[in-house]
Order: C-alpha cells, then sequence, then structure tokens
C-alpha cells in the first residue's frame, strides 16, 4: 500500500483508493482530470455522506472519536480542497479542516461504496477501537498527537484547535471547501449531522439551513450510525441517525433502523456495495 504525508497542498494518492476500480478507474480518474479541473471537484449533489460518529468515548474524551464517510452515489467523488468542521450556522469559532489540494483537484477521489475512516488522533495500538489504520486523521499543527504514516486534514480556519466533538450535543458537517468562513455557507453543504443538546446546529444539506430534530444522543461507548445504505431524507438528523456499535470502515446496521430503506434502495445499495466495496485488506 502506498500512504504518504501531505505537505502544503501535494499529497500522494493512496493504492486504498484506487482499488474498486482497479486501472480502469485510475485510466478514468486520469482521463476526466485531463478534460477539466472544476467538473471533478467534490459538488453540493454527490452523495458523499457521513456513516458514522463517534463522539461519546470512554475514558479520556479526545484521542479515539471518529467520523465515518461514504459515497452512496454511483459515480467518483472527489474530495480534494474539501472541508469539515463542527462549525454551526451561528459562526461559532470552532476549528475547519481541509483536505489536501484546491477545490477541483482529482488527486483524492472517493468511490462509489467505499468508506473512510477520520481519526481524531490515529494512535497505534493504544485505544479501542484502534484507528492506527484510519484513512486520514485530524491533526493541529502546534500540539497534537501526529501518526506519521496516516495523511493529514489541514486546519485551514476557525479556532486554533483539534476537532473536537461534545458529548452532550454537537453537529459536524461536510462542504465543497468553496466557503472556509464561519459561518459555512449551508448552499456549499454536502452532507451535516447534529445530536443530543447541540447549542449550536449546522446545516445537514445543500440549501438545508436548519435542522428541525437533531438526532438523540448515544450512551458512552456506541456511535451514532446512518441508515443502512447512506441514504439521506435531507429532513432532520433524527430522520437518518440511530445509535449502533463502532465499526470504524466496515459496513454496519444501525440497532434501530426502522423504514428508513426502501426495498428498492436496499438492492441498490447491494448492488453497489458488491461491484464496488473497497478491499481494506492490506
Amino acid at each position: 500500500m502506498v500512504r504518504g504525508k501531505t505537505a502544503g497542498t501535494c499529497s500522494v494518492l493512496r493504492e486504498r483508493h484506487a482499488r474498486p476500480f482497479g486501472v480502469a478507474g485510475m485510466l478514468l480518474v486520469v482521463a476526466v482530470c485531463l478534460v477539466t479541473s472544476q467538473a471533478v471537484a467534490l459538488q453540493v449533489w454527490d452523495r458523499v455522506v457521513f456513516t458514522e460518529i463517534y463522539y461519546y468515548v470512554p475514558g479520556f474524551d479526545a484521542h479515539n472519536e471518529y467520523i465515518e464517510l461514504m459515497n452512496a452515489g454511483g459515480t467518483v467523488a472527489f474530495l480534494d480542497g474539501a472541508i469539515i468542521t463542527d462549525e454551526g450556522d451561528e459562526g461559532m469559532p470552532e476549528a475547519v479542516y481541509r483536505f489536501p489540494g484546491q477545490h477541483g483537484g482529482c488527486q483524492h477521489p472517493l468511490w462509489p461504496g467505499e468508506r473512510i475512516v477520520i481519526a481524531r488522533d490515529a494512535i497505534p495500538g493504544e485505544l479501542t477501537p484502534d484507528l492506527s489504520d484510519a484513512d486520514w486523521e485530524f491533526v493541529h499543527p502546534a500540539d497534537d498527537n501526529d501518526n506519521p504514516d496516516v495523511p493529514n486534514l489541514i486546519l485551514c480556519g476557525g479556532y486554533d484547535t483539534d476537532i473536537a466533538l461534545a458529548n452532550g450535543g454537537d453537529g459536524i458537517l461536510l462542504a465543497t471547501g468553496t466557503d472556509t468562513t464561519a459561518a459555512i455557507d449551508c448552499w456549499t453543504i454536502v452532507d451535516g449531522v447534529n445530536w443530543g443538546e447541540v447549542p449550536d446546529p449546522v446545516p445537514i444539506g445543500y440549501g438545508v439551513c436548519v435542522d428541525p430534530e437533531p438526532a438523540p444522543g448515544v450512551p458512552q461507548g456506541n456511535c451514532l450510525g446512518r441508515c443502512p445504505g447512506g441514504v439521506d431524507h435531507n429532513g432532520s438528523s433524527a430522520d437518518d441517525w440511530f445509535m449502533m456499535i463502532p465499526s470504524p470502515g466496515e459496513s454496519a446496521i444501525p440497532s434501530d433502523p426502522q423504514n428508513c430503506v426502501s426495498p428498492v434502495e436496499a438492492s441498490s445499495w447491494g448492488r453497489i456495495k458488491a461491484l464496488y466495496k473497497p478491499d481494506r485488506d492490506e
């Protein structure tokens, strides 16, 4: 597996990202990049969604928090220059983290059905779950636990701190990166989720600037999980999020998915997963 640290806006494409489509997929990426740059950037209509949020960890509350993203769509999405933050719609000065590269680049593809894990700290061998093989980690440049084998998301705005997900209630969003200043423009939002007694909710989707009902908080040691297959109703966080056992990088079903996947959606997801699920055995 080719792994590399990021430096400024440069990055090394890791082999894991290429596997679902093999050589043909990489040739497709090269062809798209040669034709146009802006068209391959993460867009608000891409079905890249959060699928797990592990925020209420046992013991010291920080190091093994993580989030998981999945491409629930049918086409490749590029994360270059995209941002993740827990800044809310009131513009609270919380940290904004950016994937390396610029909006419009094509160094960081997320393939259909692929999941990636982003750890607060990818510390090897110390915590459960073990996040030392995370795909990315949030790293505060001044004072943080940096695993040199895991690429970094870059602090690019907001408060000068590591990402921090509050136990009592918080929110987190993914946006295209065309806006990195609080409050993040809700018309640049790709996905978002709020939980518990969140004081400053984040937008939950493109133009969905208000979340009418955050997801219920979960007990310590559990995490929030999205409806199977990455279903996103964009009605409220409570519609799509449920309690589950942490399973970073693996397909898992929340403990109470209710009726959030129709038979058609479930069938489509089964086909996507069979065709495109990355091989995580390195």
